[in-house]
């Protein structure tokens, strides 16, 4: 019995000794935990990157003063441009009111002039018909303008629209404002007005027109300085249609009635018609009593014409011709040359745009 307790005992005892070995380790260990380094978290940054960072970062900043250094001196500059350009504002804007100033000055001047002229104009009347011509051309030469007692005669019949046959059909079948408008026509009055315009200053005018018919369009003779009288004519002569035949030998020998020393005959061709009463039969290419002819004849208008040349020989007048252009009549120039020079006149072939 004595053994077995001796053995029971030293096993405590085993027992008792490792648990204060166990005991005394953790206290050793719980001694020495402060003084042992803590472990390093994952995430810590290290010292060298601390630093490259801040290098980075100051980096940054060094550019962002430059650009600020930059935009302050772009900033300097855009002021001092802005700064001139109100300098050349203000500038600019004295000299316009300068300007402004004088041109006042000139709209006063010319308001005062303007009112000068205007003032002599109600004093002195222009003239009626401008015939100023920058050129003169060469086969004006000849014709001038004399006599004391002047009479135009201005051919308004159907023929005098137009050059061609053709076209004078045309105008014929169209309205009487495109027969009054057309190129031809509007030529030929102005015809007129310049003869007027070089008419002696001491001479007196009479203007009439004549298809069928002769008209006069003033009732007394009108002198070649009276500007008022002579736009009463244009203005009565404005209205005209051309339209009818030509009856020349009645014209001629009304303004011879009239007391004309000067006659100037503007037409585009031989005479179509004979003086009321008068019968075509009995002249040479005119027809006969058994037949007559709807159309006049080149030689018909040949005899017409020679029965008008007979009323005026002997004559004391002098009869000059201005020939507007028209085709299919070739026997006009020559015989109203030969009659112009036979009463000491001229004739003028005109071209198609005079005058």
């Amino acid at each position: 019995m004595r053994r077995t307790e001796t053995s029971t005992l030293a096993f405590l005892d085993v027992m008792a000794c490792g648990l204060g070995a166990v005991i005394l380790i953790l206290v050793v260990l719980k001694q020495q935990a402060p003084i042992e380094a803590a472990p390093q978290p994952e995430n810590s940054i290290s010292a060298e990157q601390m630093q490259a960072d801040l290098d980075r970062l100051q980096g940054e900043l060094d550019e962002l003063q430059a650009a600020r250094a930059a935009s302050q001196s772009d900033l300097q500059a855009q002021t001092d441009r802005v700064a001139k350009m109100t300098a050349a504002v203000e500038a600019t804007s004295t000299d316009l009111a300068a300007a402004s100033a004088e041109t006042d000055a000139l709209d006063q001047s010319i308001n005062a002039a303007t009112a000068e002229l205007a003032s002599q104009q109600q004093a002195v009347p222009p003239d009626a018909i401008d015939t100023r011509r920058t050129t003169q051309p060469q086969y004006l030469v000849g014709m001038k303008v004399t006599g004391k007692k002047i009479i135009i005669l201005l051919d308004r019949s159907a023929s005098m629209t137009a050059r061609s046959l053709l076209q004078i059909v045309q105008y014929k079948a169209g309205p009487a404002a495109a027969r009054r408008s057309a190129e031809k026509w509007l030529n030929a009055q102005n015809a007129v007005w310049w003869l007027t315009a070089r008419a002696p200053a001491q001479s007196r005018l009479q203007i009439a027109s004549f298809s069928d018919t002769t008209n006069f369009h003033s009732d007394n003779w009108v002198s070649a300085t009276d500007s008022t009288a002579l736009a009463a004519l244009k203005a009565k002569m404005a209205p005209l249609v051309p339209e009818g035949s030509t009856n020349l030998q009645a014209a001629v020998e009304a303004a011879m009635k009239a007391g004309a020393d000067s006659i100037y005959i503007i037409t585009d061709g031989l005479p179509t018609a004979a003086p009321g009463g008068q019968r075509l039969f009995g002249l040479d290419g005119c027809g006969s009593k058994l037949f007559s002819r709807k159309q006049v004849t080149g030689k018909c208008r040949v005899s017409l014409f020679q029965r008008t040349v007979a009323t005026a020989t002997g004559k004391p007048v002098r009869i000059s011709i201005v020939l507007m252009p028209l085709e299919g009549d070739p026997d006009a120039a020559p015989l109203f040359s030969k009659w112009a020079l036979s009463k000491g006149g001229v004739m003028l072939s005109a071209a198609k745009d005079w005058p």
